[in-house]
């Protein structure tokens, strides 16, 4: 048990140092949030090791309620996501568009639902031995679907802590699509009053105005550039002056809003610049991801969202980052896979 101890201290302290450096010299990384969760476990082993090597119940007492509490969650926790799931499905349905990725949550409701009943198929000795190794990649891919999800999900809300110095150049806030083809809706106001806090906070205390850089083409159901709708929303609604505003208006997705935002600002300013782009909170990590692979180099800050929208939003954030890695992951699915058929052949041999 000592040894256990002593080996999980020195990995956790080791873990948190190599979080530290690696997050303090690139925050928009993935790996931040293997380094963070490792030191969570580790640190985890750490306490439940010590407290059970003092003998103190007191301290003891804890740290299994919290083990305890957490194996509860992992045994008994699928029901209540699927539960929250459609409930959030039923308020997203309520408040917004219909569309394929507002449902989501819907979709991860019925596919965990599968699982469930997949699941007491196969403790219930129902399937034939051969067809459940067959399928035992199942629940490896869907553990390995978890595992990423819960490395975005920790490294994404670690990021939003993030707080810019007043100093920037340039304030990038990113588009998204208009209400009726004109109409600026909550969620681009709400990125809009973000990105003029801070620009009216920089000037308060003294510092020189930075740029607000409105970015957005016009998509093919709107009748102007999301960038004028955005400048004019500012200019008019918020009392930015027109000499301090700037726009983008070629980007049709996340990836151009950087690249063409990063371009404009070093016309402006120079290889040497300094700036931010604004977006929702729940986007601005994968939004990061995207700038440092077109090397615009700018952090994000977030703005507030309507919590009965973040699930979903969340979820599609995760989708899409999976598919900015599309290649790795489908490898790793193709050894679970290649090694269930293996395992399914052997059997029948």
């Amino acid at each position: 048990m000592e040894q256990v101890q002593v080996l999980s201290g020195v990995i956790a302290i080791g873990l948190l140092l190599l979080f530290g450096v690696s997050y303090f010299r690139e925050r928009r990384q993935l790996r931040n949030g293997v380094w963070l969760n490792g030191f969570f476990i580790a640190g985890g082993i750490w306490l439940l090791t010590s407290a059970w090597g003092s003998g103190n119940p007191w301290l003891l007492v804890p740290v299994l309620l919290v083990d305890g509490l957490l194996v509860l969650a992992l045994l008994l926790g699928i029901y209540g996501v699927i539960i929250f799931l459609l409930y959030n499905a039923h308020q997203v349905w309520r408040r917004e568009a219909h569309s394929l990725t507002n449902l989501l949550g819907l979709l991860l409701a019925i596919g965990l639902s599968g699982l469930v009943v997949w699941q007491a198929l196969i403790f219930g000795d129902v399937l034939p031995p051969p067809l459940m190794l067959l399928f035992s990649f199942v629940p490896v891919l869907v553990g390995y679907a978890f595992l990423n999800f819960w490395n975005y999900l920790t490294i994404s809300l670690v990021y939003q802590l993030h707080r810019p110095r007043y100093r920037q150049q340039a304030i990038v806030v990113l588009g998204a699509g208009l209400l009726n083809g004109t109409e600026i809706s909550g969620l681009l106001a709400s990125r809009i009053k973000r990105g003029v806090t801070f620009y009216q906070k920089q000037i308060e205390k003294g510092r020189p105005a930075p740029l607000l850089v409105f970015s957005g083409g016009q998509g093919p159901d709107e009748k102007l550039p999301e960038a004028l709708a955005m400048q004019r929303y500012a200019v008019e609604q918020l009392q930015v002056p027109e000499k301090d505003t700037a726009v983008e208006l070629q980007s049709t997705n996340t990836r151009q809003n950087m690249a063409f935002s990063a371009r404009l600002i070093q016309q402006r300013f120079g290889p040497r610049y300094r700036a931010i782009f604004v977006s929702n909170g729940y986007h601005i990590f994968r939004a990061g991801l995207l700038a440092r692979q077109v090397g615009f180099n700018a952090q994000g800050i977030g703005a507030h969202t309507a919590g009965y929208f973040l699930p979903n939003a969340f979820l599609r954030e995760f989708a899409a980052i999976m598919v900015l890695h599309k290649r790795l992951h489908l490898r790793v699915a193709a050894v679970v896979v290649s090694l269930a058929i293996i395992q399914c052949l052997l059997a029948l041999a």
